[in-house]
């Protein structure tokens, strides 16, 4: 979990930079850090959780993670391109760094975990 916590920090020094860099977008490069730090957060305190349990557990979280995922990040993108004028280019440049980063940042825990 201290992984993932010094690696929302330095995200979020990140963030902090891009909004001081384009002052423009504050909204828009905030929404694409907190969608993937939500989610990441959420699934590796499920996983932690499972893994503290029983290992067959912790797959059987993975991929009811990743499904519910799916439908969090489709429902979400969608709802906030309906009803939010804002412009898409800095959010999806700001969501898909963090996103991959996230990601990664996840598979290196969950690696760390199954060892």
């Amino acid at each position: 979990m201290k992984l993932l916590l010094y690696g929302l920090i330095a995200s979020a020094g990140i963030l902090g930079l891009a909004a001081g860099i384009y002052p423009d977008y504050h909204f828009e490069l905030f929404l694409g850090w907190i969608l993937p730090s939500l989610a990441g957060f959420i699934t590796i305190y499920l996983v932690l959780d499972a893994s503290k349990k029983d290992a067959q557990r912790v797959t059987k979280i993975i991929a009811i993670g990743f499904v519910v995922k799916m439908i969090y990040y489709g429902s979400i993108i969608l709802i906030i391109f309906k009803l939010y004028p804002f412009k898409p280019i800095p959010f999806i440049f700001s969501f898909a760094g963090f996103f991959i980063v996230l990601h990664a940042l996840e598979a290196v825990i969950i690696k760390d975990i199954s060892n």
